[in-house]
Order: C-alpha cells, then sequence, then structure tokens
C-alpha cells in the first residue's frame, strides 16, 4: 500500500505507486486523499484509507501527503497492529520527530539532509559535514533502519553502515526521492529484510542515473518519470550481472 499525494501534489503519489509496481510488487493499492483521478491510473489499485493493514505486505506513508493528523493516525495505527515492513518518507518523516520511544527494527525511514536536519535539531550545514555520525545518531534514536539521501546515499542498520556507490547529481531533483521510496516499497513486498530492501533500492536508483548518463543524456534534465520508465531494463542488466 501506497500512502501518499494530495490535491496538487498527485504527482508524487503516481512516482511511487508506478515505481512500486514497476519493481515487482504484485498489487499496488493506492490511498490517497479525495479527488485523485484514479481512471486515469489503471496499473494500480486505488482506495479510501483502511482502518486495518492485515491484506498488505508493506506500506509506503509520506509523499506528498499533507494530511498530518491521518498521518499521525497511521502510524499509530501501524504500531498498535505491530505492522513489519513500513517505508516512512517526506510529510510522514515530519511527524515522526514527534513519536516517543523507538519504531520497529523493521521500518525504514528515508531523509535527504534537510529532512535529517529536522528530524535531529541540526543545521543542514552539520548534517553535510558528518553525514556518517548523523545517519548513525538517527538509526540510534529510531532503532530502525534509516537511508540518508544524497551523494553516496548512507543505509544504517543496527549492526552495518552501508555505503552506496552508485548515483549522480542528475539525482538532485524533486520526485527522484518518489521514485526511491516506491522502489524500496516494492523489494520489502517480496520478502527482503528491510535492510536488503533499503540497499538494492538505492543502488538501482543511483545505478539508473549513472545509465542516464552513460546513454548519452546530460545530468540536468533526469526528470523522475525517466527513473520509473528505467526500472525494466536496469533490473533486466542486473539478473544479467550485465551491470
Amino acid at each position: 500500500m501506497i500512502i501518499a499525494g494530495s490535491r496538487g501534489l498527485w504527482g508524487a503519489a503516481v512516482l511511487t505507486a508506478t515505481a512500486c509496481a514497476r519493481s515487482g510488487a504484485g498489487y499496488v493499492t493506492l490511498s490517497t486523499a479525495p479527488g485523485f483521478p484514479s481512471g486515469r491510473f489503471p496499473d494500480f489499485l486505488t482506495t479510501r484509507h483502511p482502518r486495518s493493514f492485515a491484506n498488505f505486505t508493506a506500506i509506503a506513508l509520506g509523499p506528498g501527503f499533507k494530511a498530518h493528523k491521518t498521518i499521525e493516525k497511521t502510524l499509530k495505527s501501524l504500531l498498535r497492529q505491530n505492522f513489519k515492513k513500513v517505508v516512512l518518507d517526506a510529510e510522514a518523516l515530519k511527524v515522526v520527530k514527534n513519536i516517543k520511544g523507538a519504531l520497529p527494527s523493521d521500518w525504514i525511514l528515508t531523509p535527504h539532509e534537510g529532512e535529517m536536519a529536522f528530524l535531529l535539531g541540526k543545521t543542514k550545514a552539520e548534517i553535510q559535514k558528518d553525514r556518517i555520525s548523523s545517519v548513525l545518531m538517527a538509526q540510534r534514536k529510531w532503532g530502525c533502519v534509516v537511508v540518508l539521501k544524497g551523494h553516496r546515499t548512507l543505509v544504517a542498520s543496527k549492526d552495518r553502515l552501508v555505503k552506496i556507490q552508485s548515483g549522480n547529481a542528475a539525482l538532485a531533483k524533486a520526485g527522484t526521492g518518489d521514485v526511491l521510496t516506491g522502489m524500496i516499497t516494492g523489494f520489502l513486498s517480496q520478502n527482503l529484510s528491510s535492510e536488503q530492501a533499503a540497499c538494492l533500492g538505492c543502488y538501482i536508483h543511483g545505478r539508473m542515473a549513472d545509465l542516464w548518463i552513460k546513454l548519452g543524456n546530460d545530468q540536468l534534465s533526469l526528470m523522475p518519470s525517466d527513473l520509473v520508465n528505467l526500472i525494466p531494463s536496469t533490473l533486466a542488466k542486473l539478473r544479467a550481472a550485465r551491470i
């Protein structure tokens, strides 16, 4: 399930849900604000916000979703239901800061440097100065997997810190993070661990940006939808060990 989007920000919901489906999730259900033009997007299901999440294997919450009270209620409901595989991004990160205590270890936070600064009560410059210390601090504070996006994205879990070696400045554009959230959620739905899904999603996400340049495109021209369209061929190359 993808809980994302609001009026004026439908693109975040579409990018996340489509990337999730492209990454292999068998069924993708989008829960979003009223008014979403569901008839234009037949590749995933749409629904109102459910009370129970028992029928879902993985959930993404936050991209373009401005209803903070609904996010807070959803987070509390997921915690009560002991739901294991959750990816929190964008607007959901603003609510997480007010959650007391650690989150389930299988949950994943995906902040960029500005969002990490908000979460830790620091400046963006402080985060940039010591990204490793920042991501480890966030992991200790919330007890789950933390992805610090940016140049050489970092993935921190309880026992490991991974630096992603793929990616370039083409990813510094609004919407690319929504694609990453969808990809990670799609991989989570296929029985990968949270650490595996985060690392795989981040690597392929960066690798697609590298392939974009390799294909002769200028890095300034990459659009989030270009990443979504590159998922099938990139996965095929990875399976064939050609990348």
